[in-house]
């Protein structure tokens, strides 16, 4: 599932290629995104691409009929993909689900398992994610810290837990507590305050380190342009049961937790809390 990184970078390679592009019409071809928004698209410009929470909002320009901006959130959810296309190449042969059609070409969505959303609103608080974005001014230690106060549940689940903070997932947030120096079942309220300022430098930057490297593909992830991320070969403990650890040479664990696979390194993460240091486990 593309995740805050992914979504991230899918929204900085479409600013470049959508901006100030002329709208001719939107379509949707699948009956689970529900009837096409009713406002008129033709004629509208595209202004501005932007990332909230892990939604990618399109924002569309007022006409002489309608005064007001558009607002158009998709949400990539598990095989999501926005894809540019020129006008003279063919549309997708399987799973095009939606078109936003260019004067000059296309952005089409296409999504193979069909979770995928498009929404429409005339102001953009209106797909306000319910949980903190790392990467926002307001995710502070001191943030951090008031949300995990005498929490029960273990650290790794909640950080997935998207009405908390957006876009972790999986794999990074087993990137991150591995960075952090965090044992995925210490419970998440025990954690001390150098721990949490810990756990929330490492959240952003392994979040940016990702982003640096166009995300994490593993199997369905593709960018706007139609590439892999590379993020997958800088992990040090997701999917590597079993090999050693890349700082230390320990055999790395694969747990359960809450139903999703959690990896993590007995020894750069202790049960028990010891003094944070700094490492290089997140370089």
């Amino acid at each position: 599932m593309p995740e805050l990184p992914e979504v991230e970078t899918v929204v900085r390679q479409l600013r470049p290629l959508v901006i100030r592009k002329r709208v001719r019409s939107l379509a949707f071809f699948d009956p689970r995104l529900g009837p096409p928004p009713r406002e008129v698209f033709t004629d509208r410009r595209v202004l501005g691409v932007q990332r909230v929470g892990k939604q990618i909002v399109l924002t569309f320009s007022a006409t002489v009929d309608d005064p007001e901006l558009l607002y158009i959130a998709v949400h990539l959810r598990m095989t999501g993909r926005l894809i540019v296309r020129a006008r003279w190449e063919k549309p997708p042969e399987k799973h095009w689900r939606a078109v936003l059609e260019f004067e000059d070409g296309y952005l089409d969505f296409i999504d193979a398992r069909r979770f995928g959303t498009i929404l429409m609103a005339r102001n953009v608080e209106a797909f306000a994610p319910t949980g903190l974005d790392p990467l926002s001014q307001r995710f502070t230690a001191r943030a951090l810290a008031k949300m995990l106060a005498g929490v029960r549940q273990p650290i790794k689940p909640w950080l997935i837990r998207q009405d908390r903070i957006v876009g972790l997932g999986n794999i990074y947030a087993s990137e991150i507590l591995f960075a952090a120096g965090i044992h995925p079942s210490r419970l998440a309220g025990s954690l001390s305050q150098k721990e949490i300022e810990q756990l929330q430098d490492c959240c952003r930057r392994i979040l940016n380190k990702a982003i640096k490297f166009c995300g994490t593909t593993f199997s369905d992830f593709q960018s706007a342009t139609g590439e892999s991320g590379a993020f997958q070969h800088f992990l040090k403990v997701y999917d590597r049961e079993a090999l050693p650890c890349r700082a230390c040479k320990t055999e790395i664990v694969r747990l359960v937790q809450a139903g999703r696979s959690t990896f993590f390194c007995p020894h750069c993460q202790p049960k028990k809390s010891r003094p944070v240091k700094s490492s290089n486990r997140s370089r």
